[in-house]
Formats: C-alpha cells, structure tokens, sequence
C-alpha cells in the first residue's frame, strides 16, 4: 500500500537550491580564513544586496571548511559581490568568488542519480 507523501518533500528544497544555481543568485567563496564566521560573511557581503541563505560547511577538527556559498535574493546582487571580491583579500587570504554554475549539462559527465550526481567532465592538478 503506498504512503501518502510528507508534508515537506526534499525535493521541493532541492528544486530552490538549483533554481537558484539557474537563476545565477548563488555565489561559492573559496579559501576563506578560519576565522571567519557566518555573521562576517552576513555583515560583509550583505552590502551587495539582500540574502536569502548563507551556508559555511563546518569541517571536523577546525571551525569551518574554507568555503561557502551565499545565496542573494537578485542575480544583480551575486554578480556585485563576485566582481568586488573575486581574487581579493578577505580577513588575510585571498579568496575566490564565483558565481556557481548550474550541475547539469557539460561536458561527458554521466546522467546523475537521486543524490545529484553526474556533472563530470575534466579533472585538475593538484
């Protein structure tokens, strides 16, 4: 017998997450020093324009990962903080500022599966 689906389905946030990916309001910061806290990240990119989620992956025995990726309610806004920070100093390291690219598509990576797999394509050095 088949159960009813749950009031909140994953999918459903999934969905935001690559709309916003599609949409190009979704920017990744890479190299952030450790120091660095969500409420830094609010307070110094929030002045590009309103946003809608910030997440700062934390990372076993440090504080964070080094990264993170903010989510503005406009593209404009994205596009604003990428230009003014992209391969600047932030808090003592230089960081990267992209805007993040949507998964799908590209070049030769395999179909994906339920987990949001797939998107392939070419390795780097490292």
């Amino acid at each position: 017998r088949a159960h009813p689906a749950p009031p909140f389905d994953f999918c459903t946030s999934m969905n935001a997450s690559a709309r916003a990916d599609d949409e190009g309001r979704k920017i990744f910061i890479g190299g952030l020093s450790f120091d660095c806290r969500e409420d830094d990240l609010r307070a110094d990119f929030g002045k590009f324009g309103e946003l809608e989620d910030v997440q700062l992956p934390m990372g076993g025995d440090k504080p964070h990962k080094g990264f993170a990726f903010l989510t503005y309610c406009k593209a404009e806004s994205a596009t604003d903080a990428t230009k003014e920070h992209h391969q600047r100093n932030y808090m003592g390291r230089e960081i990267t500022c992209k805007i993040v690219e949507p998964r799908r598509g590209g070049g030769g990576g395999g179909g994906g599966d339920r987990y949001g797999g797939g998107g392939g394509g070419g390795g780097g050095g490292r």
